[in-house]
């Protein structure tokens, strides 16, 4: 079996800006056609919770990729579709590189990651976090899987 990952693990493009928190592979099984056409999973990096940098080598799909496909993906008719994904390691990562890399793509953000508090305040969690899990908690309460309540009360005490 090959090489992947192990989860959770961030994902980040860094030529638009994108993070996510990935915490099976089950969510990358499936991408829509576009980005399949456009090949857009060879700009991913994966940081996984070992200290290991990942990059997708190879995507591949049962998908019919012709020009009918093509046109209609880039106009109206765009199908989610199964995807094979194949990692390779690339690297080993210093906890720092992954803060600094975090921040970078909320400083890019057009107000995705930061729906419900500013970009300091992320930052500056991100910053503080002295391990992975840290990391991951941080972007949980503050990105992914935001309890408005909690954050409301936090905020509170703290004026």
């Amino acid at each position: 079996m090959a090489e992947r990952p192990s989860y959770p693990f961030i994902l980040i493009d860094d030529s638009t800006g994108y993070l996510d928190l990935v915490d099976n592979g089950e969510q990358l099984l499936i991408s829509n056609a576009l980005g399949f056409i456009k090949r857009v999973h060879y700009n991913f990096q994966g940081y996984d919770k070992n200290g290991f940098i990942w990059k997708i080598s190879d995507v591949d799909s049962k998908y019919q990729v012709n020009g009918l496909t093509k046109i209609l993906a880039y106009t109206f008719y765009n199908p989610q579709i199964e995807v094979a994904i194949t990692w390779t390691k690339v690297n080993f990562y210093k906890l720092d590189e992954l803060k600094i890399s975090i921040c970078q793509q909320v400083d890019r953000d057009d107000d995705i990651l930061t729906q419900y508090v500013d970009k300091g305040t992320i930052k500056q969690q991100i910053s503080n976090c002295k391990s992975f899990d840290e990391i991951i908690s941080s972007l949980n309460k503050y990105v992914f899987k935001v309890d408005e309540d909690e954050l409301w009360k936090d905020h509170l005490e703290t004026e």
